[in-house]
């Protein structure tokens, strides 16, 4: 009695520290710091820190990334986690069964993983058709789960013998054994989404040949797999006398404990998790924006036009117009960056999977070029997005034909 009672406490417990206004503000003004920290402009933290009204807002929607990150990742868990509830309670009469359905699942993954890639891999260097190799490979697959199937499950003799001495024989019924393991293909096929995901985010050194990096997305896609799978199986073998809260609270540990794991791989991981929550909230915008300003506020000079593309319209005489980026918004401060912190910043969430040191380099550069930026008050720069006809540049451009500064400007005006 003692020992429920104790439980019960530890559960309101922690329930009301994970509801407390105090935890909420806690976690968001650490999201704030880290989004600032990793872009080395925390001189305007404090500034951000005043406002409380956005709190609660910017926390939801770091929930809401988290566990859209989340669902894409451990998406195979989800899906694995499904298909066992939906068959739990016939498995539960099978001691041993839950751990071969799990295995099963995660053999399923790997070889997917691997017949595909490989697949894609013949397709790129062999110029082999596309349709007839994911023909093969889905073949390939298929054949391994019926395979393995038969021997982990449906030929087990405890299994078999379990079977026998039940009314029902649900084992030995023909559509078990054609669609259980035609079931459990899903789960390995959902592992794309995240793979496809990952793959985006990845580099290479240009000076590795090809089949070196197709080895090595091979093996990061691997530790993938496993990470992305592995807290579905963990909460299905201790899901047997636990509770839903008991399982809930397993999931909230395991995660992010997954993702910690992720992070040692995959670096960028909680810049990504946190530039979506900015964005989804409205507070950064990567957008290219043009702004004006009051010349009043500042001069003009204090632009270079080959960085802001600084130009004014001689019937505006009183302001002049910058393209830029605005990366921070939060109560009366504007953080406005130029256009080129954009592909700075979109190297930054990316991983050189041969050289780790390349991931130090490009935070330091994004790190330099966000100290271009310029925080305004929110009264002194305002969105002018409406093209005007005729601009004057304040600086032009000397250099080559082949000059990417030219070629920008040239594009944005």
């Amino acid at each position: 009695m003692n020992i429920q009672l104790h439980k019960r406490l530890s559960r309101k417990f922690i329930i009301a520290i994970l509801t407390s206004s105090s935890f909420v503000t806690a976690c968001t003004f650490s999201v704030i710091w880290f989004y600032l920290a990793n872009i080395e402009r925390l001189d305007i933290l404090y500034d951000a820190l005043s406002v409380s009204s956005a709190i609660g807002i910017i926390f939801g929607f770091t929930l809401i990334s988290l566990l859209g990150f989340s669902l894409v990742i451990f998406i195979s868990s989800f899906i694995v986690y499904l298909i066992y509830t939906a068959h739990e309670k016939e498995f539960r009469n099978y001691d041993g069964l839950t751990h071969s359905f799990t295995t099963v699942c995660m053999c399923n993954s790997f070889v997917m993983c691997f017949v595909l890639i490989s697949a894609f891999c013949l397709q790129f260097f062999w110029d082999i058709n596309g349709f007839i190799v994911f023909a093969l490979a889905t073949c390939i697959i298929t054949a391994f789960s019926y395979g393995l199937c038969h021997k982990l499950i449906f030929s087990v003799q405890s299994y078999i013998d379990k079977d026998n001495e039940r009314t029902e024989n649900y084992l030995q019924k023909k559509s078990v054994k054609r669609f259980l393991p035609a079931l459990l293909i899903i789960p390995a096929f959902t592992q794309i989404s995240p793979l496809i995901f990952i793959a985006g985010q990845l580099d290479f050194i240009e000076e590795n040949n090809s089949l070196v990096q197709a080895a090595i997305f091979i093996l990061l896609s691997m530790v993938l797999i496993i990470v992305g799978i592995f807290p579905g199986v963990i909460i299905i073998n201790e899901k047997k006398n636990k509770n839903i809260l008991q399982i809930i609270t397993y999931a909230l540990i395991i995660i992010p404990v997954s993702l910690l794991v992720l992070t040692m791989i995959f670096r960028p991981t909680p810049n990504m998790i946190i530039n979506m929550s900015m964005n989804l909230s409205g507070i950064s915008d990567w957008r290219t924006h043009q702004y004006y300003i009051s010349i009043e506020n500042h001069p003009p000079a204090m632009f270079d036009g080959a960085l802001w593309n600084t130009h004014f319209h001689k019937d505006i005489p009183s302001r002049f117009f910058i393209t830029g980026v605005s990366i921070f918004s939060l109560g009366n401060i504007k953080l406005v960056c130029p256009t080129s912190i954009n592909n700075v910043r979109s190297a930054s969430l990316k991983t050189t999977a041969d050289d780790f040191d390349e991931y130090n380099i490009r935070i330091k550069k994004l790190k330099k070029t966000a100290m271009t930026c310029v925080p305004f008050d929110k009264k002194e720069i305002h969105l002018w997005d409406s093209p005007i006809s005729e601009p004057i540049y304040y600086q032009k451009v000397k250099s080559t034909g082949n000059s990417k500064i030219l070629n920008l400007l040239h594009e944005l005006k």
